[in-house]
C-alpha cells in the first residue's frame, strides 16, 4: 500500500469514526430523561434542557413521547410556544419554579406559517408537552431536590 492511500484510509476511517459519534451523541441527547413525578406519580419525560433541544421540541415526530418532553428553562420565562412542523397535537402545561401548574393548554398541529404562538400568560420555569390525550391532572411537578438538579443542567 502507498503512502497515500494509507493516509487517505486513515482519513476516511477517522471521518467515519467522527459521523459515528455525532449520531450517537444526537440520538443520546434527544432521548435522554429524568425520572420525576407527576401529580405524586413516577414518570419519564424526555428532556429538553439546551436552547437547540427546545427548538427541535417534538417536531417531525409522528407520535409524542409517552411520558412527553419536559422544558426545562435556566431561569423564569413567559415566553410562548408553537407547533411548527409538530405532526401531533400536544397538551402543554406550565410550571413554576417549585413546580406547581400555572397554565395548560392544547396545542393543534401546524405545517404551514404563521403558526399560532400558545402562551401561559404568566412566568414559568417547566414546560411538559404531552399527548393530547393524556388525562393526567399535571397540578404538580417534582420532587423540588430533582427540579433543582435539572435547573442547574439547563441552559
Amino acid at each position: 500500500m502507498t503512502y497515500r492511500v494509507a493516509v487517505r484510509a486513515l482519513a476516511f476511517l477517522g471521518v467515519l469514526v467522527a459521523v459515528a459519534a455525532l449520531v450517537a451523541g444526537a440520538r443520546d441527547a434527544s432521548s435522554a430523561t429524568a425520572e420525576l413525578r407527576l401529580d405524586g406519580i413516577v414518570f419519564r419525560p424526555e428532556l429538553a434542557l439546551t436552547p437547540a433541544q427546545q427548538q427541535r421540541g417534538l417536531m417531525y415526530r409522528k407520535r409524542a413521547p409517552v411520558d412527553g418532553m419536559l422544558f426545562v428553562f435556566a431561569q423564569a420565562t413567559a415566553g410562548g410556544f408553537w407547533m411548527k412542523n409538530t405532526l401531533v397535537p400536544l397538551r402543554i402545561v406550565f410550571f413554576d419554579t417549585a413546580g406547581k401548574r400555572v397554565r395548560a393548554m392544547t396545542m393543534t398541529p401546524c405545517t404551514k406559517g404563521p403558526c399560532r404562538i400558545y402562551s401561559p400568560g404568566k412566568r414559568y420555569r417547566f414546560a411538559l408537552e404531552l399527548r393530547a390525550s393524556d388525562a393526567r391532572p399535571a397540578l404538580r411537578l417534582g420532587p423540588p431536590a430533582a427540579l433543582r438538579r435539572l435547573v442547574v443542567s439547563a441552559g
